[in-house]
């Protein structure tokens, strides 16, 4: 059940749910209007009580989930600045954190904190492709490891993740991509299919990993009230803290908020440009999968790894997947996608054929495919695609 300040909170901050957020079914009930409350709610700083919006920090990178996810859409990709929903994942080719920075640069603090970091990116555009080229970071807690490598992560859409939620292990597992399986808090093997990186194997820990990363606030999941500090950043640790910040309930409306956004409309299979897309070999890793009542999910995502070789390998590792391993980015929000700014995990394609061209290792027999094609056949892929007549 809600709790009594929650429905209060949804009350007050979320009476035009209907007009400002697409949900599926008609489920704009007390969860749902609670949960898009907590989503768009600036977070502050302890001690005041998390009921009232407390356990920011001491260091952090957003305020608000909505922050990130506008709308429940995917992060603004900015020229040569962090945007709204853009972060500087850290890591090395062993999936190991930083022993000093852990696992993402948080470039904001609290007041009497420092940032981890000040840092700033150009786009570097070399044979008509865009990349992201971080400039030389100021660290503000000693050097990282000699190993540790930086790379720019964008937040992506959450429109119709509740549809792939529904998609059983059984049927991902059909695919020809690599399993990301994970350990679980209890020990057992579970299919990791949320995240660039196919890192968490369910939206509960997925929720847990941005309160903790971006808010720096403790849930059950993750404890700490020093948020993803570690111990060598030992100011954050002069001001302790509840171990859990965010109760459960709180974190469980913000799911149930999540998975009744809509999906995007299904594309029309009948199009020219479905049989091209079939044609060039795309669907085999961009595959349709189905929910447990066998009804078609049209993210065109098998929720699996794939090596797309040397061009998008950042040296980063994470959870089951190498730095060129990369679970299969759903297509049905692209159109959305471009207007943010770009596409693939860090917004560098300004294009669909851009997205295609930097894709190689498994996926370079269908960018030959696609590249093969007359101009015209493949603006039917890309019509196809972004939903256009």
């Amino acid at each position: 059940m809600v709790p009594r300040l929650l429905i209060v909170l949804a009350l007050l901050t979320a009476p035009a749910l209907a007009d400002r957020v697409p949900l599926t079914k008609g489920e704009r009930n007390l969860d749902t209007a609670a949960g898009w409350a907590l989503f768009k709610r600036p977070w502050i700083s302890s001690p005041s009580s998390l009921e009232a919006g407390g356990g920011l920090g001491p260091l952090y990178d957003a305020r608000a989930c909505n922050e990130c996810h506008t709308g429940g859409g995917a992060g603004t990709v900015a020229e040569g600045a962090l945007g709204a929903g853009m972060v500087v994942r850290v890591g090395d080719d062993t999936a190991g954190a930083d022993p000093t920075y852990g696992r993402q640069l948080q470039t904001h603090a609290l007041p009497g904190f420092v940032p981890e970091a000040d840092i700033s990116f150009l786009w570097s555009t070399e044979g008509g492709l865009r990349a992201p080229k971080l400039g030389s970071p100021a660290f503000h807690y000693g050097a990282p490891a000699t190993a540790t490598h930086l790379a720019l992560r964008r937040a992506p859409s959450l429109f119709g993740i509740g549809q792939l939620e529904s998609v059983p292990d059984s049927e991902i597992l059909k695919g020809s991509g690599k399993p990301a399986w994970l350990t679980g808090a209890d020990g057992k093997r579970e299919l990791g299919r949320w995240g660039w990186k196919a890192t968490a194997s369910g939206l509960p820990r997925q929720v847990e990993i941005a309160f903790q990363r971006d808010f720096g606030i403790a849930t059950s999941g993750l404890p700490g009230a020093a948020g993803e500090c570690t111990a060598r950043e030992t100011p954050c640790y002069g001001t302790p803290g509840p171990a859990i910040e965010l109760p459960d309930n709180f974190r469980d409306v913000i799911v149930i908020f999540l998975r009744y956004l809509h999906a995007p409309d299904p594309r029309d299979e009948k199009a020219p440009g479905f049989a091209l897309f079939r044609q060039t070999g795309c669907l085999s890793c961009h595959a349709v999968l189905h929910d447990a009542k066998g009804e078609a999910v049209h993210a065109y995502s098998d929720l699996m790894l794939h090596d797309l070789g040397p061009a998008l390998a950042d040296g980063i590792a994470d959870g089951a997947a190498k730095p060129s391993e990369w679970r299969t980015a759903p297509l049905w929000d692209l159109g959305e996608n471009l207007a943010r700014g770009g596409l693939l995990h860090d917004g560098r394609a300004r294009s669909i054929a851009e997205a295609v061209e930097w894709h190689g290792g498994e996926a370079s027999q269908s960018r030959a495919a696609f590249k093969s094609l007359s101009p015209e056949k493949r603006k039917m892929i890309e019509d196809f695609l972004l939903g256009s007549p």
